[in-house]
């Protein structure tokens, strides 16, 4: 009778497969949603550093613009300036002058939005600038409106849960013109 009782102690072979595969396919949901978790944090953190760059160039760029004391003129190649505005040519450089009379700068260099040479977004991210362009616009009596465009683009090389790529525009009436 002792030998009855041993063999009825332990855990059979399918009760320990049906633990183990239960085992199994919760971890699998776990980790699945983990993952999930992480990408979906990933992908608003890499929006939220292109939107907070893209609003910042521009409305660095609009407020310059739109308070200068002399519009200087757009240009194709940073050195013919040309003061008159049509609307059909898209520029890559615009040239003002403040009210401290400092000349500033805008311009669509390589793959950044530069102010007198330096970027206008943070240079610790990986963020690339496209499309980006100046266009002129004047009616009969108004001042030069000024149409800016570009898009920002963060994580080009990475996977896609860290990328990030957003068009800002805006328009610029020059208010001392």
């Amino acid at each position: 009778m002792k030998k009855n009782e041993n063999l009825e102690k332990g855990f059979t072979l399918v009760e320990l497969l049906v633990s183990m595969i239960i085992l199994i396919t919760v971890g699998t949901i776990m980790v699945s949603i983990l993952v999930s978790s992480l990408r979906t944090g990933n992908k608003s953190q890499a929006i939220n550093e292109v939107r907070q760059n893209g609003n910042y160039a521009i409305t660095q760029m609009s407020k310059t613009i739109s308070y200068a004391k002399i519009f200087n003129g757009l240009s194709t190649d940073g050195t013919n300036f040309v003061t008159t505005c049509d609307g059909s040519i898209s520029y890559k450089y615009i040239q003002i002058t403040s009210f401290d009379n400092s000349v500033t700068s805008f311009s669509c260099g390589d793959s950044a939005i530069l102010s007198n040479g330096s970027p206008l977004t943070n240079s610790d991210v990986s963020l690339k600038a496209n499309s980006c362009s100046f266009i002129c616009t004047k009616t009969a009596s108004g001042p030069p409106i000024i149409d800016i465009k570009f898009t920002l683009q963060e994580g080009v090389n990475s996977l896609i849960e860290n990328q990030s790529f957003i068009p800002f525009e805006t328009s610029v009436t020059l208010r001392n013109y």
